[in-house]
């Protein structure tokens, strides 16, 4: 069985599709920042100052981005 479809149907589903795949390409950016800053802040560098807080500051700043409003359609 082959399925007729109005050209103007498939353009709507191709830009439906498209819009849902931007949003997922933005979403995934989001949470590879987030997790790059988590995996910074993680780093045991000898430069650190002694009793600093890196871990918890980006903890916070990961916890941020991914609050952050993400674009919509």
């Amino acid at each position: 069985m082959t399925e007729h479809t109005d050209p103007s149907e498939r353009e709507t589903s191709a830009t439906a599709l498209q819009e849902r795949m931007n949003l997922v390409e933005a979403r995934v950016a989001a949470l590879t920042e987030a997790l790059q800053v988590l995996a910074r802040g993680l780093e045991d560098l000898p430069t650190a100052e002694p009793g600093g807080k890196p871990a918890a500051e980006a903890a916070r700043r990961a916890y941020d981005l991914l609050l952050a409003p993400q674009p919509g359609p």
